[in-house]
């Protein structure tokens, strides 16, 4: 038994590896290929990343301000899973969309050809930020607003000039019996071009206005004084302005704004060759029937020059303004002062009604170096003709007494009537109408 040898046994060397573990390698390879796939099919792109951290944003901000609607209120978490749902849903219609036609549709080759490139676009634009924010808020958008006819689809530059076009040229046929019609069509040169129009009145009546009559040459042989004269109230009666455009003598035309005839009144005085300015409501020291837009003595400055400049775009026409009321407003130096930077900067006048017996205009105006000219008398302060005409021949006399003179009347019939009246016997006279603006300093 000690003699035997004990025969070692080699063992025999490995082939291979175990055949199993090759099988679960290729199955775990398909398996992670397959994944990897799915996600790069599936996934959004970096546009789609973007407008959903948009929407992050846009809700928080939106819960922040308190302007989210009820529907759409819920924590932060609640948000996120509907913005969540909404990309699922968008990314399943968008598969739909690339592998499935709608049922019973019959498109021709052609149609499909030509509409590809509309079907492209109609991809990308599933992944669009308004579709986003429908899903989340469940609002579906509307197909009227959305919706684009073909024949409009890459012109909407012409579509659009050429509904502007039409509206124009229509009304122009329409009014083409009406003298004003030529100012309509005409552009009157303003000072600011970057004002905005005012408005143009549509379906408005045509004017029945008097023939135009440019202002005759008003010198008389002796010029014994001169007579400066400003309608006031214009906007409100058209009938009692075209008596006064008839005269065909220099007139100062102050046109109120917010009015249903501001910008009738405005144009047709404009077409007979006669200056407009704005008749600006200011506010009294009595407070009693002031209008709706009144410039207050309380306001802040931008709101001052905002409601100045709303006025102004009513009345493009105007060289120059002047105060309705303000008795209060215009004794108020800061008021002024604000009211005279704006026509500092639009090149335009200031005429003092003279409401009050003192007056912060003056100076103000002489601080920005806007011109300045004050009213001296009212002749209508009473609805008579007879006492209108004799305020008016008064007037003429303090005229000839003092070298100038201004007056202030107002768009009535009687007011108008008496100028009808007056006018020719003070030409004979040696009174020479003016313009207020020449007498501004």
């Amino acid at each position: 038994m000690a003699g035997k040898k004990r025969v070692r046994r080699t063992r025999a060397a490995k082939k291979g590896g175990h055949p199993f573990l090759v099988l679960l390698f290729f199955i775990a390879l398909i398996m992670g290929s397959a994944y990897m796939t799915d996600r790069m099919t599936n996934a959004p792109d970096s546009e789609v990343a973007q407008n959903v951290t948009t929407i992050g944003h846009l809700f928080n901000d939106k819960e922040m301000q308190g302007l989210v609607p009820k529907e759409d209120q819920g924590t932060p978490e609640s948000v996120k899973e509907k913005i969540k749902a909404a990309m699922d849903k968008v990314v399943t219609v968008q598969v739909k969309a690339d592998d499935e036609e709608p049922a019973g549709s019959s498109v021709s080759s052609n149609e499909k050809k030509d509409g590809s490139q509309t079907m492209e676009k109609g991809k990308k634009a599933s992944f669009s930020l308004p579709s986003i924010v429908s899903k989340i808020t469940g609002k579906e958008e509307s197909h009227e607003n959305t919706a684009v006819p073909s024949s409009l689809q890459g012109k909407p530059t012409e579509a659009a000039s050429s509904a502007v076009s039409s509206t124009p040229s229509s009304t122009a046929s329409a009014s083409s019996s009406s003298p004003t019609s030529s100012a309509a069509a005409v552009p009157s040169v303003k000072r600011n071009a970057g004002q905005p129009k005012a408005p143009a009145k549509q379906n408005a009546a045509p004017l029945k206005a008097a023939p135009a009559a440019s202002p005759r040459p008003n010198t008389p042989s002796a010029v014994k004084g001169k007579l400066a004269v400003v309608i006031d109230d214009a906007g409100r009666d058209l009938a009692s302005q075209h008596v006064y455009e008839s005269l065909g003598i220099p007139l100062t035309l102050a046109v109120m704004p917010n009015q249903v005839h501001t910008r009738d009144a405005a144009l047709s005085w404009h077409t007979h060759g006669l200056p407009v300015i704005l008749h600006q409501p200011m506010e009294s020291v009595s407070g009693i029937g002031m209008e709706s837009k009144v410039i207050l003595t309380s306001m802040s400055d931008e709101e001052i020059r905002s409601l100045l400049k709303s006025s102004l775009s009513q009345v493009p026409e105007a060289v120059g303004i002047n105060n309705h009321q303000g008795s209060k407003a215009t004794t108020d130096r800061h008021t002024m002062e604000v009211v005279m930077n704006e026509l500092h900067h639009r090149h335009l006048f200031f005429f003092d009604s003279r409401t009050n017996s003192t007056t912060a205009a003056d100076g103000a105006a002489a601080s920005y170096g806007v011109p300045y000219v004050r009213n001296d008398l009212f002749v209508d302060n009473e609805a008579d003709v007879a006492a209108i005409s004799a305020m008016i021949r008064e007037a003429a006399k303090r005229a000839q007494k003092y070298g100038t003179y201004v007056i202030i009347g107002h768009c009535r019939p009687k007011t108008a009537e008496a100028f009808r009246q007056m006018v020719p016997q003070l030409e004979k006279e040696g009174i020479q109408f003016v313009y207020v603006s020449s007498l501004a300093k």
